[in-house]
């Protein structure tokens, strides 16, 4: 493994002070073949609830069985199922009889309660019954409810998963739908050393557990800490990222969990540099890697130390431009945390500051950086954001919630990707509108985007992009006046307004007004709406 640095400015102006942004990097290299990795001991909790019934129950067994058939003969596996009670379903074995396993986890059905902590718990004593060294020691958690048996207090279920992580056994934690816990489990990933995923609808559950398997037998380090000890240069240290840290008054720690093959892992922190007065290079900071790496024969506890050096020169010699690299990742980290402000302010009732913060996280990405697609994509998802929150308490339920939680902590955990996953998935969701009777002749009364209603009861209603805008769509392709839905009589129009990317009526598009009929579906850009008789989400 090789551990580097960047910064966004590596020379600094005689004289004043600064804010540096320091990136700490450590490049795993390929991932291990089949024969060369780690082999698991795994156990598998589900729950079994009756809220896990229908779709729910039927894609959790289909990802289990995904996971069994990729699963090899040295791993070990064990099921365990809890409602308010807790039943070992599989006691641990190598998994060498698939299709056995298999069937017995076709059989699972849901009913009762939820005792979560019995069956995590569960789950960790049959992992700590075969706990070795030189394998990876993982507990699987999924849920779709609030834990409302055994231990319920989300300090003391944190409490012990940092417990059991510290006795070499990590916890993964997977919510279902929306009527989970999220901090809950977002905190138990995070003290148990492993990953929280938000599984947001029941034919996603496959494409998580793959995510989730693919890391694990790649895993080529563990228990990655990095750390800095800051010169007198320095007056404060903070990191943009989300993860554990501790201090021991002279060195600053991070602690980063697994590195995975073919994986850069980064830590962004941000550093405080009074006035310098001396010109030259100076060092600021010594970065630390430490971390355990995964050989054929066990691991090798590696320890990697780098001197963090900046120039001190006059303004003249000054660089014109911030390392692109860093500057992307401050600003995606920045909007991660914007997203982590506005569901506090909006879990306050404040939905005012946190359109406002979202907004300003979005201005940061300016003209020239939005041309860089991920940076361009984060803008407008940002203006999306922003535009619901604008909505109050009609467009903030527990689904949004998770969702830009979600997004926020996968960032702020160097998953980034797994933020664009989450925001592609939600768009291909939000596009598949559900069928509704074609009444041609009948004048709609509602129009639906993105699974609300609104109601049609003005002369005029504009959409696009503009705050001016009845219906304002902060989306791709979208132009500030789009379109617009006229009154004639008892009659409603549907008209272009010389839209950059047209307006398109049940998939013809749209080149003179056009009376609106129930049933109808429009294409504003990427966006579709739909119009019916009643507000489909009552």
């Amino acid at each position: 493994m090789k551990a580097d640095f960047a910064l966004d400015y590596d020379v600094l102006t005689v004289e004043q002070p600064h804010k540096l942004y320091l990136m700490a990097r450590l490049n795993s290299g390929p991932a291990p073949d089949n024969q060369r990795r780690r082999p698991l001991n795994l156990s598998l909790v589900i729950d079994r609830s009756g809220s896990m019934g229908g779709e729910k129950i039927v894609f959790t067994r289909q990802s289990a069985q995904f996971l069994v058939q990729n699963l090899g003969a040295h791993d070990l596996l064990s099921v365990v199922l809890y409602n308010e009670n807790v039943e070992t379903l599989l006691p641990p074995e190598n998994v060498i009889h698939k299709d056995a396993i298999n069937q017995r986890i076709n059989q699972i059905k849901a009913s009762g309660m939820t005792n979560l902590s019995g069956g995590w718990l569960q789950g960790c004593g049959l992992v700590a019954e075969n706990i070795r060294p030189d394998y990876l020691n993982r507990v699987i958690l999924m849920s779709d409810g609030l834990a409302n048996r055994g231990i319920t207090d989300l300090n003391r279920l944190v409490a012990l998963a940092r417990q059991k992580h510290e006795q070499n056994i990590s916890t993964t934690t997977m919510g279902l739908g929306s009527d989970f816990n999220e901090d809950l489990l977002m905190a138990m990933a995070d003290a148990g050393g492993g990953a929280f995923y938000f599984i947001e609808s029941p034919e996603v559950a496959p494409i998580i557990f793959e995510e989730e398997l693919r890391g694990l037998l790649s895993v080529v380090g563990q228990n990655l800490v990095v750390s800095v000890e800051p010169s007198d240069h320095v007056t404060s240290v903070n990191q943009l990222n989300a993860y554990n840290m501790h201090s021991d008054g002279k060195r600053i720690s991070f602690s980063l969990g697994d590195v995975f093959g073919d994986e850069v892992k980064a830590l962004m922190l941000e550093l405080n540099i009074p006035a310098l007065h001396d010109v030259g290079e100076q060092q600021i900071a010594l970065l630390r890697f430490e971390y355990d790496e995964i050989l054929e024969s066990g691991s090798a506890h590696q320890i990697l130390e780098l001197p963090v050096t900046i120039n001190v020169a006059p303004q003249a010699e000054l660089p014109a431009q911030a390392n692109p690299e860093v500057r992307r990742s401050v600003l995606l980290l920045k909007a991660a945390q914007a997203r982590r402000d506005a569901v506090n302010a909006a879990d306050r009732g404040d939905y005012q500051s946190a359109s406002q913060v979202l907004k300003q996280a979005a201005e940061a990405i300016n003209d020239v950086e939005a041309q860089n697609a991920e940076l361009g994509e984060e803008r407008e998802a940002l203006l999306r954001q922003a535009s619901e929150m604008d909505r109050g308490p009609q467009a903030y339920d527990q689904y949004s919630r998770k969702t830009m939680a979600t997004q926020a902590m996968y960032t702020m955990t160097d998953r980034h990707e797994s933020t664009q996953f989450l925001r592609t998935r939600e768009i291909e969701r939000l596009l598949k509108i559900p069928p509704i009777e074609k009444k041609m002749g009948v004048t709609p009364t509602f129009v639906t985007w993105r699974e609300n209603s609104f109601p049609l009861d003005r002369e005029l209603i504009r959409i696009g992009r503009a705050s001016q805008n009845e219906l304002v769509m902060n989306a791709k392709n979208v132009s500030r006046f789009h379109c617009q839905i006229k009154r004639d009589g008892d009659k409603l129009v549907l008209e272009d307004l010389g839209s950059t990317n047209g307006t398109v009526v049940n998939d013809e598009p749209l080149k003179q007004p056009h009376v609106l009929s129930v049933g109808d579906i429009a294409r504003i850009g990427h966006e579709q709406i739909i119009f019916h008789d009643q507000p489909i989400n009552e």
